[in-house]
């Protein structure tokens, strides 16, 4: 069967998108950031028991399909990558993420374009400070963070438990994936940090808070994006 850009999106470049609730935030992109393992799901869980989202995955209009932004965060990736599997599924993201800035909801996105794209956004924010800006106006970011030990625990724990490992932890010993959690934390913390002194919302929480703290983190976060919806929220179309 051909492979459409549509089912592309929803079969296997789409992300997990949920709906704040209208009454705690206006209309923003809050990207879920964090490394592998650190338990970006279970927040999303906590988040939907904690009624803050709601628990359906959301589905999008998938008819714009331009954006020369988009275009330049994607040539950074060519010349990282050789794998023409690879830039395919960025390419379907970075569509998906277009047509989720132009609905007219407040959202937050578990492993959106911050997360997959984290080192090119980095080098556009030097490179080409004005295609930063446009893909990250009215774009939040929360930072689940931890020591490289405790994500390495849970990693363990999940294939213990599930029998689950992602691929990029297959095969790595203690040493190996203590270093490649210390990288990934510093490259999220590092585009957190572009993030705040571009004048935009951002938020870091520590994965061994208990729950109940990190959902009034979470909260006040939601509700302090309210005041800052007319300093922040600019929707960029075809841009």
């Amino acid at each position: 069967m051909k492979t459409t850009i549509t089912n592309f999106f929803y079969n296997r470049a789409g992300f997990n998108v949920y709906s704040i609730r209208p009454e705690i935030s206006p209309n923003f992109i809050v990207d879920l950031v964090g490394p592998p393992g650190i338990g970006k799901s279970y927040l999303i869980r906590a988040m939907i028991k904690a009624s803050l989202i709601h628990p359906g995955r959301e589905r999008f209009d998938k008819n714009r399909r331009v954006c020369a932004s988009r275009a330049k965060l994607l040539s950074l990736t060519a010349l990282q990558v050789d794998d023409v599997e690879v830039l395919q599924r960025k390419t379907g993201k970075l569509l998906y993420d277009l047509n989720v800035t132009c609905c007219e909801a407040s959202v937050i996105i578990d492993e959106g374009v911050s997360h997959h794209f984290t080192n090119e956004l980095i080098e556009l924010s030097q490179s080409s400070p004005n295609d930063f800006d446009k893909i990250m106006q009215g774009r939040a970011i929360i930072n689940l963070t931890a020591t490289p030990e405790l994500i390495n625990s849970r990693i363990l724990y999940r294939d213990e438990k599930q029998g689950f490992m992602r691929p990029c932890h297959k095969g790595k010993t203690d040493k190996d994936l203590i270093m490649l959690n210390r990288r990934l934390l510093e490259r999220r913390a590092a585009l957190t940090s572009i993030m705040e002194k571009n004048g935009l919302p951002t938020l870091t929480i520590k994965a061994e808070d208990k729950d109940d703290k990190i959902i009034e983190q979470v909260t006040n976060f939601f509700l302090s994006l309210r005041s800052s919806v007319g300093n922040y929220k600019t929707v960029f179309v075809n841009s």
